[in-house]
């Protein structure tokens, strides 16, 4: 099999590169363009996902990249424009691997064009370089050194040196009319390549449609390795032809002032926090909280918590995040912004202006420290962008956590929920992440996280084989992490800071998504796993004199148990408000595309990114829902044109 594989491929090299002197100089040169784009992708995908590899893109466009720089050997007798070529993609390849290994993204195309500012960087740049980063120049030492050999040797066989010997002089291959059958050939050759890559791309809709393809939490990374750095390139270029225009911003402007026309009461006047700690915990939907399945109580942490009397809880916040998921939560929950329509923000727009609340803190106390804490790599949905993007002083990632209890599928452990709780608290103790003056801290789980794997020796419940499998995991999971918050909270709550602090927990989204419907139908699940895919929302430690002032709005609050309850449907774009209003940030410029629920008049209802409205529809009338379905696309105006920034 070896052999026969082994004669067709000299058979299409002869037939693609009859002349003999084109052969051997072309086929080392591609060689030594492939093995150095392949090698890029290796390197990149080291510190990413090894996915691409198993990808036919991969090959394809690698393939057709080089045998496009191969191109001077065909057509030209003038060695050095390969060299050069060689050096250029050596020196963009080095170049696009440093710059990834810190913002886990290629380099964008407007960022070619500061390369006078490495100057100021070259320590960085220099920190960034690894050891297999040498076999980039090893590569053109080596193929240096089979050039000169294949030389030497052709040297020793030339026309005259044949003469001497008494033999009649051959032409050259350069002499011959194979040069000029080798270009039309070669030109034949890389025709099929890209058609080949052309059909591959139509059946998926065409480049852009694939490229944004990728825009998920774990191959967002893949698209440079796929389509190789040009793709990269090319793929920004079209980005950025989507210009702003007046008539946007026209449009832009009157929906923000017609919300904020219509923005209901002003904001109630109590005492206010100075300090927030935001929880976002994977997947944890409202149904788990507050019930017994067979006999065992899911979450008796945070019920227990539902029975204080400062705690403001909302078990109806529809899950509104799109492709991005949990970053999508982020944000809306610290930009009162929608998801884009197409693609994930942090990962097409991760350079934008965003008024935030991290900026509202540091607006309204001057010194105000933000911090995001979170148990996965900073290269997952591009975080090592967003958290700068939305005004957070640092980020601190899975390098900076002990692995001392991890969880998760075999092939992707991840620090447990109880873990980095604690070592957040110790984190915050200790002054790592808790500054004098105001703070804001970020913290984002991962137990909870799609297909629910927990070690045995952590499960606290179990549950008869009566439920379904997807379902006993979850509510297994959702226990763990109960576990985890609470002891969080009673560490937090030792701590000298905590009278002014809030310490809000929400779920980042839905966790069941296309199971919720078997779930529902199944004996063991109806009338247990809800069939709205909503989200909680807890506040703890509120002003004890908010609950008075809630009393009045009866329609929307149930104040008459031990927390405070809001009754009606809100969406997740409602939080960033409810957070101004509950920190005393209520002179902030940027209010976000949502309405505090602790602002009366509002009419419980929310849209998803799907446009299915949730909520009390038939009270609103058509004009307020139009409104509010345009919402979706006005947010995706303001982050795809930058708005801020052009204001």
């Amino acid at each position: 099999m070896s052999k026969c594989c082994s004669s067709m491929f000299r058979k299409a090299v002869t037939f693609f590169f009859p002349c003999k002197e084109i052969q051997g100089t072309c086929f080392l040169f591609f060689s030594l363009f492939l093995f150095k784009i392949l090698w890029f992708d290796f390197s990149w995908c080291v510190i990413s996902t090894f996915r691409p590899f198993s990808c036919v893109e991969l090959y394809l466009f690698g393939a057709l990249f080089a045998l496009t720089l191969s191109a001077p050997s065909v057509f030209f007798r003038k060695p050095f424009l390969l060299w050069m070529t060689d050096a250029a993609l050596g020196c963009l390849l080095v170049a696009n691997l440093i710059y990834f290994r810190t913002y886990y993204t290629a380099i964008p195309l407007s960022s070619y064009g500061l390369v006078g500012n490495m100057r100021d960087f070259t320590s960085s740049i220099y920190a960034s370089l690894r050891p297999e980063d040498i076999l980039f120049p090893v590569s053109t030492l080596v193929a240096v050194f089979f050039r000169l050999k294949r030389r030497r040797a052709q040297g020793s066989r030339r026309p005259e040196a044949a003469g001497a010997a008494g033999k009649a002089p051959v032409d050259t291959p350069c002499q011959t009319p194979g040069r000029w059958l080798c270009r039309g050939r070669y030109l034949l050759l890389v025709a099929i390549v890209v058609v080949a890559a052309g059909a591959w791309l139509s059946v998926r809709g065409g480049f852009k449609k694939s490229y944004e393809a990728l825009q998920s939490s774990y191959t967002h990374t893949c698209g440079t390795p796929l389509y190789t750095v040009i793709g990269s390139v090319y793929y920004d270029y079209i980005r950025d032809r989507e210009i702003y225009t007046p008539e946007t911003g026209r449009h832009i402007a009157g929906w923000l002032e017609r919300h904020a026309a219509s923005g209901g009461q002003a904001a109630l006047s109590v005492e206010r926090r100075m300090n927030c700690i935001l929880i976002l915990a994977e997947s944890l939907e409202s149904w788990v909280l507050e019930r017994t399945v067979e006999g065992q109580e899911i979450m008796p942490c945070m019920n227990r918590l539902l029975r204080d009397s400062t705690t403001l809880y909302a078990s109806e916040v529809l899950s509104q995040v799109k492709g991005g998921r949990s970053i999508d939560a982020q944000l809306m929950m610290n930009t009162g912004l929608l998801p884009v329509d197409i693609g994930v923000y942090s990962l097409k727009y991760p350079h934008n202006l965003y008024p935030s609340l991290a900026r509202a803190m540091r607006e309204k106390h001057g010194e105000a420290y933000a911090c995001t804490l979170t148990a996965d790599k900073p290269f997952v949905w591009n975080q090592s962008m967003t958290v700068p993007a939305f005004g957070y002083d640092s980020l601190l990632s899975k390098d900076h956590f002990v692995q001392d209890e991890q969880v998760g599928p075999h092939y992707r452990h991840q620090l447990g929920d109880v873990s980095l709780l604690r070592q957040c608290a110790e984190k915050m103790r200790g002054g790592e992440v808790w500054k004098p003056g105001a703070n804001l801290l970020q913290i984002v789980t991962y137990s909870g996280h799609f297909p629910f794997a927990l070690p045995e020796d952590l499960k606290k419940v179990h549950f008869s084989g009566d439920i379904p499998f997807r379902m006993r995991d979850y509510m297994t999971v959702a226990r763990y992490t109960d576990q985890a918050l609470g002891l969080f909270v009673e560490r937090v709550r030792a701590l000298p800071a905590f009278d002014s602090t809030l310490i809000v927990i929400a779920g980042d989204h839905e966790g069941l998504a296309d199971m919720r419907d078997d779930l529902c139908r199944d004996k063991a699940g109806r009338g247990v796993v809800s069939e709205t895919p909503c989200v909680p929302l807890i506040v703890l430690n509120v002003p004890p004199a908010l609950r008075s002032a809630l009393r009045q709005q009866k329609e929307a609050f149930d104040c008459s148990g031990a927390c405070m309850r809001y009754k009606k449907v809100m969406g997740q774009i409602d939080i960033y408000p409810t957070l101004l209003d509950l920190l005393g940030l209520t002179d902030y410029a940027w209010r976000g595309l949502g309405r505090s629920i602790l602002r009366s008049g509002q009419k419980g209802i929310a849209v998803n990114a799907y446009d299915a409205v949730y909520g009390d529809a038939e009270n609103i009338s058509g004009e307020d829902m139009r409104h509010l379905k345009e919402a979706w696309k006005v947010s995706d105006e303001i982050i795809r044109y930058d708005y801020f920034r052009q204001q």
